[in-house]
């Protein structure tokens, strides 16, 4: 749940572990003492520490967060993006945020079947709700339910899309899919804490 905070404060730790070490090591006003150096450089990191971890938060999150288009799975460059998302998936369209993302991608039926049994079998026992627990679960999905999992993003329902599941983690982790097996298009909801 925190995680994406933690690259932020790692960013800005090193940099103001690094800037103190350097302004010791040079004494830098040159009157002072390493102490006093040492001293006044730490203070001003304590106090300097939350305004400008949430600056580069701010970078950070502009960066990694976002619609992005990959080609394939392995052009996916976030090992948590390819989480609940098939290797056969193509043309990817990717809307990231903090917790998840949403997906848009091409993928046949057989390769979905196969990576869903897949899921299944070597998660499945893992489960927070076993398979065919969820009440959607292999019914065509409804048009205001497909609006509000991919609001903001202009995507049309349409109008064969199966609902499935991935297994569910304990903390609600995991990925809805709905799939229009005529046209092979994917759409994809994936939380993770």
């Amino acid at each position: 749940m925190l995680w994406p905070i933690v690259l932020p404060f790692q960013i800005t730790g090193v940099a103001f572990l690094l800037a103190v070490v350097l302004l010791t090591a040079t004494r830098t006003p040159r009157k002072w003492t390493r102490i006093n150096t040492l001293l006044i450089s730490s203070i001003a990191a304590i106090v300097l520490f939350i305004p400008s971890c949430t600056g580069v938060m701010f970078v950070a999150d502009s960066i990694r967060f976002g619609h992005f288009h990959y080609d394939s799975f392995d052009a996916i460059p976030d090992f948590r993006s390819q989480r609940y998302l098939p290797r056969a998936a193509s043309n990817i369209e990717m809307h990231k945020h903090a917790n998840g993302y949403r997906a848009r991608y091409d993928i046949s039926a057989t390769d979905f079947k196969a990576y869903l049994d897949g899921l299944w079998t070597q998660y499945g026992e893992h489960s927070a709700v076993e398979r065919g627990g969820f009440m959607e679960e292999g019914q065509t999905v409804s048009p205001e339910l497909f609006n509000h999992a991919f609001d903001g993003l202009n995507w049309s329902c349409p109008a064969t899309a199966i609902v499935y599941y991935s297994p569910s983690e304990g903390d609600g982790g995991g990925a809805t899919y709905y799939f229009d097996a005529d046209a092979g298009l994917m759409f994809q909801r994936t939380g993770f804490w």
